[in-house]
């Protein structure tokens, strides 16, 4: 069996560090200078996009027992947007803020408490 499965990281420096840009990018497959869409045939719906920083990366790391999706039992890391991810815009999906970071399930940012 053959199994195929894309990760992406947001490591700087060899990657935009933000998993948002990187998102986008996959949905638009156009250049941030020109605007020109280079290989239309290679965008990625969303929710492939977002597997391929989650389960997708978890599953390279042989961690997906324990991490890569909200499950019971796995560690809650997580980030919650200030908007609708599944309805934005991807060209703006870089701006939409993080309001909650969980880590491990603690909370390490919160726009609302401060």
């Amino acid at each position: 069996m053959c199994l195929k499965a894309v990760t992406s990281s947001s490591d700087a420096p060899v990657a935009f560090p933000d998993w948002r840009q990187g998102i986008a990018t996959m949905l638009l497959r156009e250049s941030r200078a020109s605007g020109r869409v280079s290989g239309p045939e290679q965008r990625i719906t969303l929710a492939e996009a977002v597997r391929t920083y989650t389960i997708n990366g978890a599953w390279q790391d042989f961690a997906d027992g324990w991490k890569g999706s909200l499950e019971v039992g796995k560690v809650a890391d997580l980030c919650v947007l200030g908007g609708d991810l599944l309805t934005a815009d991807p060209h703006d999906i870089p701006d939409l803020p993080v309001v909650l970071t969980v880590l491990d399930g603690e909370i390490v940012h919160d726009l609302g408490t401060g």
